[in-house]
């Protein structure tokens, strides 16, 4: 059976999170062609993606954000960052799993390359493919990665590039939203 494209719909997990927290982080690097900037601003709602399953990995089901900090990761396997930031963000994945979900959005035109990416940096969280950066392109997305933090839907911050120690600047504001701040 194919892979049928979805709709990721953070106002669906939104109603989810009445009194929950959410989180996304995007990852950054540079994303040819690129001509817009950043759509939308820190306060504002994330808006829907329309992103295809993963192949081989499981669906990803809005049931699992409940009551959990999610970061979303725009990342492609010829982003060189993205090299330092995937495996930095398993490490938060496996420390605070069962508060933390962590949503990678891989861009890369063949997805093959992004498996092959995947055997050298292998991660443990939920993986979308977004075919035809459709929604980077949407968002405005010029780096890669590039990382939005939610909070009950909205957007507390956003990360474009990634360097070393950026590690902890994402966990400290995990840790952040996570005590309620």
């Amino acid at each position: 059976m194919g892979i049928n494209m979805r709709l990721f719909n953070m106002s669906r997990i939104k109603s989810l999170l009445t009194s929950s927290i959410a989180a996304v982080a995007v990852s950054v690097a540079l994303i040819p062609n690129a001509q817009a900037k950043l759509s939308i601003k820190e306060g504002e709602d994330f808006p829907s993606l329309k992103v295809m399953d993963f192949p081989g990995k499981a669906k990803v089901a809005a049931s699992k954000y409940k009551g959990k900090v999610v970061i979303v990761d725009f990342w492609a396997s010829w982003c060189e960052p993205c090299k330092i930031e995937l495996p930095a963000l398993n490490k938060l994945h496996k420390k605070y799993g069962k508060k933390l979900v962590i949503i990678g959005v891989n861009v890369d035109e063949n997805i093959a390359e992004a498996k092959a990416f995947l055997k050298d940096h292998p991660v443990g969280f939920d993986l979308v493919h977004d075919k035809g950066m459709k929604s980077a392109t949407a968002l405005g997305i010029e780096k890669m990665p590039t990382s939005f933090i939610l909070s009950n839907g909205k957007i507390v911050k956003i990360h474009e590039a990634f360097r070393e120690g950026d590690e902890k600047k994402i966990e400290a504001e995990v840790k952040k939203v996570l005590a309620g701040g």
